[in-house]
């Protein structure tokens, strides 16, 4: 049935209920009861009725209903009342009975902090600021009836609370680590992004809401947050399309990295990423015996073939994964981003709850070819936790290095000259760092064409282990959008997974301070 002409029915039967309970019950306060639970299954069972004409023998049938359970409710209370022993009055009584009207005015703040907002607010300006119904509903432009159903339910809602144990979850007292990336096409201010690592309470709802739909009351209970803070961020969380409310439940709308879902995926890439470094290691080229010699240590010139095999990896396998898990989606919470319009996705992380260091882990920047302005080259470059203490490559640096790498080094400004010196690309006025030119950038793609086609597989195999587990424990309204970020993000991780594979195995070793292990130029 249409809400707009249930709520107008019950405003207009709200009188005969109330005597209906009265009736039968003589007392006013369980007719109130009564009433409001006959009044709540209306609400709760509408849905079953099409057709309003039928409304009022649906009205007494629920009424009837409701009246036999609650009679029902009530013999089996009297019965446990009626198993308890008497009290022993001692000298402790008015100390307990004063620990017990506390203990019942602690219950009662809790449950009135877990009303929601209309259930709230009319309790509050009864019972508190001392308002006439009549009053209230002028204040919060709503019918006198409708005051009366909110403070009847109210009443049931607090009663039927105060008698529940309710138990704080975990996120109450340990919350969660969360944290929010994204991609797509409008780039720029990423200001909300870090807000999420600023504030717990925004990830936290995300992952209270994320395995299966939840009231504001259940998310309230989780976080140990009482709804008159909760419910303006969540209002927030809604409006940017974080949150999806459907029937008063909350539900997350981004995929999310959590614990389990990470730890999954990662439990079942560890042998394929291992069995793929030793394949890697394995293959014979003619790398080391052509090249080198460019290079001042064998780690460097390992470190420059991984770097370009991978970056060939990433650029034969993006057709693939577009034609597996389409192109990047259109609509949702990205579309909001810088204005509205752009193509793109959103993801949490959720990390475990420990004090550790703050060191910088996994790849911190992939830039798989980036011209420079005068077209004159291209920088290909990934920084690598391992090699942070050496190189730390940023888009803005394309020009300088592209120059260096070309011998145009003194046609430099004065600050960028002494930058790559003081940051070790320069030395001696010459690139410390490799320079390939077109011509060899060709040769190397064949001769290297093994291990390339070793690490595309790498890369497809674990994006679509990742796209599975991922849309698999994600809810079933973004699964679509679950498994293209399950792809997208481990495609990265692959490389990510296999260098600290090749590391762990001594392969790869650590770089002194002035060594540029994973970057190179390219010169057209």
């Amino acid at each position: 049935m249409d809400r707009i002409k249930l709520e107008q029915l019950i405003t207009e039967n709200m009188k005969s209920i109330f005597g209906f309970a009265l009736t039968r019950l003589g007392d006013v306060m369980d007719a109130e009861e009564l009433a409001s639970d006959i009044l709540y299954a209306l609400v709760r069972s509408a849905d079953d009725l099409k057709d309003a004409d039928r409304f009022y023998g649906f009205m007494w049938r629920v009424a009837e209903n409701t009246y036999v359970s609650y009679l029902r409710k009530k013999s089996k209370n009297a019965r446990r009342v009626a198993e308890l022993d008497e009290s022993i009055a001692d000298e402790t009584e008015s100390v307990l009975d004063e620990m017990i009207q506390q203990e019942n005015l602690n219950l009662l703040r809790r449950e009135l902090s877990l009303l929601s907002k209309k259930y709230r607010d009319t309790t509050v300006l009864y019972y508190i600021e001392g308002l006439s119904c009549s009053q209230i509903a002028n204040r919060l432009e709503i019918s006198t009836e409708m005051v009366k159903y909110y403070l009847f339910r109210a009443r049931k809602i607090i009663r039927e609370g105060m008698n529940m144990e309710r138990l704080y979850g975990e996120k109450s007292y340990r919350p969660s680590i969360f944290e929010i990336d994204f991609w797509g096409t409008k780039a720029g201010d990423d200001h909300e992004y870090h807000d999420f690592q600023r504030r717990k309470i925004k990830g936290n709802i995300l992952l209270a809401a994320y395995y299966s739909p939840v009231t504001l009351q259940e998310i309230g209970i989780e976080l140990g947050v009482s709804l008159p803070y909760l419910e303006d961020e969540i209002k927030l969380l809604v409006d940017r399309q974080y949150l999806i409310c459907k029937n008063d439940k909350y539900l997350t709308n981004i995929p999310i990295f959590t614990l389990d879902c990470t730890k999954m995926i990662e439990e079942k890439l560890k042998e394929l990423t291992k069995d793929t470094a030793e394949m890697f290691i394995a293959v014979a080229d003619e790398f080391d015996l052509n090249f080198g010699d460019r290079f001042a240590n064998q780690n460097l010139a390992r470190w420059q073939k991984v770097l370009l095999c991978l970056h060939w990896s990433l650029i034969d396998t993006e057709s693939a994964l577009e034609k597996n898990y389409g192109e990047l989606p259109n609509g949702g919470p990205y579309a909001l981003v810088n204005g509205g319009g752009g193509r793109g996705i959103i993801w949490g992380i959720s990390k475990e709850t420990v004090v550790a260091p703050n060191q910088p882990q996994g790849i911190q920047g992939i830039y798989n070819g980036t011209p420079s302005s005068d077209g004159r080259g291209s920088v290909i470059a990934i920084n690598f936790c391992q090699t942070l203490n050496a190189q730390h490559f940023g888009s803005k640096m394309t020009d300088p290095l592209v120059c260096a790498a070309t011998n145009s080094f003194d046609s430099l400004s004065k600050d960028w000259k002494e930058c790559l010196k003081t940051k070790g690309y320069i030395n001696h006025g010459k690139a410390n760092f490799a320079v390939w030119t077109f011509e060899e950038y060709k040769e190397l793609r064949t001769m290297l064409k093994e291990c390339c086609a070793i690490l595309s597989a790498l890369n497809l195999k674990t994006s679509q282990l990742a796209a599975t587990v991922t849309a698999d424990l994600a809810p079933t309204h973004i699964r679509k959008t679950a498994e293209y970020v399950g792809a997208f993000v481990y495609r990265f991780n692959s490389i990510e997974n296999l260098v600290n594979t090749l590391f762990d195995m001594g392969w790869l070793k650590a770089v002194d301070e002035m060594e540029k292990p994973a970057i190179c130029v390219v010169k057209n």
